[in-house]
């Protein structure tokens, strides 16, 4: 049977079926005339469905929807074609994953700070098994004494002598007792079993699908040692590495069971994925390159079966050819669309897709290519008309010093792409990228009228090491002009305004906004910092460890891109705001564990004493990924009210 999309042909009526709850999933509005424009609370607020998930057996679907800051699990049956909501409250839910066919795990995240963790306040995952037939609700750890309820690591399902199971580990919290226990708990809370009682530095465990445990992996941060261990009926070391920074890490079980995926340190820098036996040979390289090639496994058997290539989207390539045949399947079926097959049930020709397109800001679609039964579940952003929905296009520009960069570049809809207002718009991280995928703020800033500009500037990840280590040493300085570069070589194109630039960004995207209005100046006409670091010698000091014997490879990676510290004053915003000359926005949720609120209060103090345009927006119960819808509705508004003002689209 053969089944194909057309986003317009759906909204028409025709083709699937629509699932509607008591929240809504409603189809995004189609008109025949030009709609108004979207307005930027439309943009900010959460996905309509998220988290979307199938049952192991590929007949019950489950997804997060929100309505004014409040979280439903929505539970649909497609046999009997009927919902049921559940009311979670105001929790910040990270993760929604079927267990067995009447459980759910559903993990949330919560700020604070206990006394067993050094430094500041943290965040801490927290997962609850629900019962949808009762409903019942219990809580991992909870019941425990001795333990909080959190979990440290990977969270697994298992079929323990015929018995679901859910697999998770955590730390006391006292300081008498250094382990790292993991734990199987039963899904009515009746009973949890220790599992492994590893060391203080055990990093994660690698079992089947039975909960029998293969091998598990150990760093030690005052040693600076890794080493996999292998479970021969008592753990025995199969390898070990003096490291620091870049180190291996175990992926999961090879195609047999028995082997395990490794990622390793090589050294030309770049890594490679192998195939370790148990006594620590390895195979030929899994990958042609580790850059953008990463293993997949089955989530059923828990084993190697395929290589995810990532170059701004996902493509799959699956060893087994009944999976590569869903895959090639599903691009025939999703043709002119971005897709991503997000889960599937215990028989692999049961599926959840997600597609995004031109015309198409996230649509999930369940799909059962035995039978051809398509259901469209529902729609990210309903309330935005497909009219405002724009794409992103690869480009590639020279820095000053020749240096090959790759962008995204947004233009907006329903305009023409010469001599446009533009937002600069860099990602956080910074060793991170940006990609081809659907981001409501570039939209939102879009949708007004601006084309956006997302370089992927030297540092970031998915270029090769070479690429990231020209980042190196350079936070402020070429990482910065990168991004002015890219700004010029669009003015040369005819498609932006040179005098009508501002940038935006988050975390380091915030900070390099704060360097465009302080360390590279006479490129923007204001500045919009969410989150960012403005004192980077007092940032690096916040993370420096009490002993100086015990250097954490989280600190030492600031050090490689900061550079010399006896320069860190250089490239400070906050040590620069005489140069400012141009209105600074600077928004920061007080719940941010990632970077301090102070940094942001601070600078805010600073331009403000030195008679500089500022405005500082904090935000209660925010955190760094703005996961408060209510704040994020207003940042959004104040964000775009602001650039209109100093940047205006027209």
């Amino acid at each position: 049977m053969t089944i194909s999309f057309n986003r317009r042909h759906l909204l028409a009526g025709a083709g699937a079926a629509t699932l509607t709850t008591m929240v809504g999933a409603n189809a995004p509005a189609l008109a025949s005339t030009l709609p108004p424009a979207p307005k930027p609370e439309d943009w900010a607020k959460a996905e309509n469905i998220r988290n979307v998930c199938l049952s192991p057996n590929g007949r019950k679907i489950a997804y997060l929807q929100e309505k004014g800051g409040v979280k439903f699990i929505i539970e649909h049956d497609l046999d009997i074609k009927q919902s049921q909501a559940f009311n979670i409250g105001v929790a910040k839910v990270s993760s929604l994953s079927w267990i067995d066919d009447s459980h759910l795990s559903v993990a949330t995240f919560a700020t604070g700070k206990m006394e067993r963790f050094a430094g500041g306040r943290q965040t801490f995952t927290i997962v609850s098994v629900y019962n949808i037939a009762t409903p019942a609700i219990n809580t991992l750890f909870a019941d425990l004494p001795g333990f909080e309820s959190f979990v440290t690591g990977n969270v697994n399902v298992i079929n323990y002598k015929g018995k679901a199971q859910i697999t998770a580990s955590s730390y006391k919290t006292g300081f008498e007792d250094d382990a790292h226990y993991l734990y199987r708990f039963n899904l009515d809370g009746s009973g949890a079993s220790v599992m492994d009682r590893g060391t203080v530095g055990t990093r994660s465990w690698i079992m089947t699908p039975q909960g029998d445990l293969v091998a598990r992996t150990i760093y030690s941060d005052k040693s600076k040692t890794y080493s996999i261990e292998y479970n021969t009926g008592g753990w025995t070391e199969i390898y070990s590495l003096k490291c620091d920074i870049d180190r291996p890490y175990v992926a999961g079980l090879g195609r047999d069971g028995k082997a395990l995926v490794v990622f390793m340190p090589t050294d030309d820098g770049e890594g490679m994925y192998y195939e370790m036996a148990p006594d620590g040979k390895l195979s030929a390289p899994l990958v042609k390159s580790a850059v953008n090639e990463t293993p997949t496994f089955d989530p059923i058997t828990f084993r190697l079966n395929g290589i995810r290539t990532y170059d701004g989207w996902s493509h799959y390539n699956y060893f087994a050819p009944v999976d590569q045949d869903i895959v090639k399947k599903t691009e025939k079926a999703m043709e002119g669309y971005r897709f991503v097959i997000i889960e599937r049930g215990i028989n692999p020709l049961q599926v959840i897709l997600y597609s995004e397109g031109s015309d198409d800001a996230g649509t999930y679609y369940y799909i059962d290519f035995r039978t051809g039964e398509v259901v469209t579940i529902g729609y990210a952003y309903p309330d935005i008309p497909i009219e405002w929905i724009t794409s992103k296009s690869e480009i590639t520009y020279k820095a000053a010093d020749g240096t090959q960069i790759e962008a995204y570049l947004t233009l907006p809809p329903n305009r023409e792409a010469k001599n446009l207002p533009l937002v600069v718009h860099p990602h956080g991280g910074p060793q991170a990228r940006d990609g081809v995928g659907f981001d409501s703020e570039v939209q939102a800033y879009a949708s007004r009228g601006y084309a956006v500009l997302q370089p992927n500037f030297r540092g970031s990840e998915g270029y090769g090491i070479k690429f990231t280590e020209a980042g190196y040493g350079q936070w402020g300085r070429k990482m910065q002009t990168d991004l002015s570069d890219g700004v010029r070589y669009l003015a040369s194109q005819s498609i932006i305004d040179l005098k009508r630039v501002c940038i935006s960004g988050a975390s380091y995207g915030g900070y390099a906004a704060l360097a465009g209005a302080t360390l590279d100046t006479g490129v923007y006409n204001c500045a919009v910092d969410v989150s960012g670091i403005s004192d980077i010698r007092e940032f690096l000091d916040s993370k420096r460890p009490a002993d100086a014997m015990y250097v954490p490879a989280s600190y030492r990676y600031l050090q490689r891109f900061l550079g010399d510290e006896k320069t860190l004053d250089e490239i400070s915003p906050i040590k620069h705001v005489d140069k400012c000359n141009i209105p600074v926005l600077i928004v920061h949720g007080k719940d941010d564990t990632v970077v301090e609120f102070s940094q942001s209060a601070n600078m805010a103090k600073a331009l403000k004493a030195a008679g500089k345009d500022v405005t500082f927006q904090p935000y209660e119960h925010e955190d760094h990924w703005q996961t408060n819808e209510a704040a994020r509705t207003d940042m959004y508004k104040t964000i775009i009210a602001f650039i209109e003002k100093h940047n205006p689209p027209a």
